[in-house]
């Protein structure tokens, strides 16, 4: 079977997320129209909440805690009426077209506003964890509230069910921000620049979670001597498992992944390959049963082990952090990786301070995972 031959899922769902007043209606225009451009039908499900609020369910009616579960109950349902809906309906109507629904807001959105139990019971009764609901989805773009950082644009006006308070608004963002984590493709998007830079650098996320080439790549990685696990914020553990398979393409490395927590996996098929003249990495990622995973173990490349790791994500100063450590005969090697804020911002990351850092080595080819999964690598990383 060739590996890269369903590479491409036939619908992405984007998921744009954020504190009140974080700009993502206004924000799908734009993307629509910029993702338009690239060639994509653009699908837009709008906020739920917003949605059944406006036509008589109004939360500012409810008094009583049963209420307002029931009414995230609704939300929760309805969003995932209209998401399966809506990519069942798209993906049979144009079979033939590259597809993308943005959403405003998904299903772990709803946690901000539910206690960790209540949530938990609510996916309990569907059968749901929360590793299956945040694998629905391709890409999780979080807009920074203008409650933190911009201030002076917060404001109801542009959303008649919006309730919050400035300070409310700050509760809600963080606890959004700690809702998505765990996500593999998560990008925060703060108020760093004026809105303008804003928008543009949630179409560069999105644009690389599609694999829309000439985007320069924005994470950043470091090597860590020491960390205060104790210190760490609200965070979710991950076990990953790698496995590089052959490929006779120099330009093009192909590679499975296994991906769990709580005792649920899912595996992934992901290609990169080197586009153009300036040789812009594309990256190229689907869902694949276990099965297939299995399977495809098969074809690893013999000059390479499996690669094991855990990875603890979690937030820290509005930016998205993931800390890697290794398993197997690299045990004791941590990396840390950090989004950049973008192109637009030509700021330096900033470390937390639980985080001993030993150096930069974004650039270094010896803690590359492909090289760390070598079985006599021609450069040994040293920890």
């Amino acid at each position: 079977m060739p590996v890269n031959s369903r590479l491409i899922q036939p619908v992405s769902m984007i998921v744009l997320t954020g504190g009140p007043c974080s700009g993502k209606s206004s924000s799908l225009a734009y993307l629509t129209e910029k993702l338009s451009d690239k060639g994509f039908m653009v699908f837009v499900v709008p906020e739920t909440a917003t949605l059944i609020t406006g036509n008589g369910i109004d939360r500012r009616k409810m008094d009583k805690p049963g209420q307002i579960v029931v009414f995230e109950e609704v939300i929760f349902d309805m969003q995932m009426s209209f998401e399966d809906t809506y990519k069942q309906a798209v993906a049979r109507i144009f079979p033939e077209r590259r597809k993308v629904i943005l959403l405003d807001r998904g299903i772990m959105d709803i946690r901000a506003f539910l206690t960790d139990d209540v949530f938990n019971g609510i996916m309990r009764r569907k059968g749901l964890t929360r590793a299956a609901i945040r694998h629905r989805y391709d890409g999780v773009i979080h807009l920074v509230t203008a409650a933190d950082g911009a201030a002076e644009y917060y404001t109801g006006e542009n959303n008649t069910a919006r309730l919050e308070t400035p300070e409310e608004a700050l509760r809600i963002d963080l606890r959004t921000q700690e809702s998505w984590l765990g996500h593999p493709r998560f990008k925060i998007i703060d108020n760093s620049t004026d809105f303008e830079g804003k928008i543009k650098r949630a179409f560069s996320a999105i644009a690389r979670f599609l694999g829309i080439p000439d985007v320069p790549p924005t994470r950043e990685k470091y090597l860590v001597s020491r960390v205060d696990l104790v210190s760490l914020p609200a965070h979710q553990r991950l076990d990953i498992e790698q496995v590089y398979l052959r490929s006779k393409d120099k330009r093009e490395e192909t590679r499975i992944r296994r991906r769990g927590q709580d005792g649920a996996y899912f595996h992934f098929l992901a290609r990169t390959r080197l586009a153009g003249a300036r040789s812009v990495p594309v990256e190229e990622e689907e869902l694949i049963p276990e099965q297939e995973y299995l399977n495809l173990t098969r074809l690893m490349d013999p000059k390479t082990e499996v690669l094991s790791k855990e990875r603890i994500c979690f937030l820290w100063n509005n930016q998205h952090f993931e800390l890697d450590r290794y398993n197997g005969r690299h045990r004791g090697l941590m990396m840390l990786h950090a989004e950049s804020s973008g192109p637009d911002v030509k700021s330096q990351t900033a470390i937390p301070p639980f985080i001993t850092i030993g150096r930069h080595v974004t650039d270094d080819p010896r803690y590359a995972d492909r090289n760390l999964a070598r079985k006599n690598p021609k450069d040994s990383p040293k920890i």
